[in-house]
């Protein structure tokens, strides 16, 4: 499998929620197949940033483009484009549901075949009971569930929200690790989460509480690429 990842740039962009503006004068580049962490901690608006990048809400300012289509204009295609793994609240897995019924249920949504949702389950090394239901998995595997699923039908890019909450040490490394293993097959990947993670990963930190003049603090990966 090896996809032509999503770019994206945006210039000055805001959003605005139930509560208000919650973030604002926002410029940001994601290169093709790289890895990006939005951080920041609870109320600062990471949800809402993965949501305007996967088209899923609109800007209220500035100008962003996904891979040429320029939002909010072309939100619908940027939608086919960059898939949600999950988005707190309303778009994860049911812990009620068995694996096998959430395979099935993402193949008949997307269209994916059985050999691509195998591909996917591979690319993040998950291998697991397939009769069990999803809230008896550790928290790392309903996550890698959730990434591998959305991998599979291979979207130029995917959104992952809340990536540490609830994972330990260990759980949080080896999510990372299969994020990085996405973004080796060129798939651009957006996550977000409460701390940096180690390694080379470019950062968006969004800042404390709700938008009070808040300027958004771009920081390069390691690696000093964008």
């Amino acid at each position: 499998m090896y996809v032509l990842g999503a770019g994206i740039l945006a210039h000055g962009i805001a959003a605005k929620g139930p509560e208000g503006v919650v973030f604002a004068n926002l410029d940001l580049r994601v290169e093709p197949g790289s890895l990006t962490a939005v951080t920041g901690p609870s109320g600062s608006g990471r949800t809402s940033l993965l949501l305007v990048l996967c088209g899923r809400l609109r800007i209220i300012t500035g100008e962003l483009d996904v891979d040429g289509f320029a939002l909010p204009r072309k939100a619908r295609r940027v939608r086919k484009l960059i898939r949600p793994a999950r988005l707190r609240p309303g778009c994860e897995l049911e812990d009620r549901h068995r694996v096998r019924e959430a395979i099935t249920e993402r193949r008949l949504i997307s269209g994916t075949n059985k050999a691509s949702i195998e591909l996917g389950l591979e690319l993040v090394g998950l291998d697991v009971d397939r009769s069990l239901l999803i809230g008896e998995l550790p928290p790392e595997e309903r996550l890698l569930l959730a990434v591998g699923l959305a991998a599979a039908p291979a979207p130029a890019g995917i959104v992952v929200d809340d990536v540490d909450e609830g994972l330990t040490q260990p759980g949080r490394a080896r999510v990372w690790a299969a994020l990085r293993e996405v973004t080796r097959i060129g798939m651009t990947v957006i996550a977000s989460t409460t701390d940096r993670p180690s390694g080379d990963v470019n950062v968006v930190r969004l800042p404390a509480g709700r938008f009070h003049e808040p300027t958004a603090e771009i920081e390069m990966s390691e690696k000093g690429g964008r």
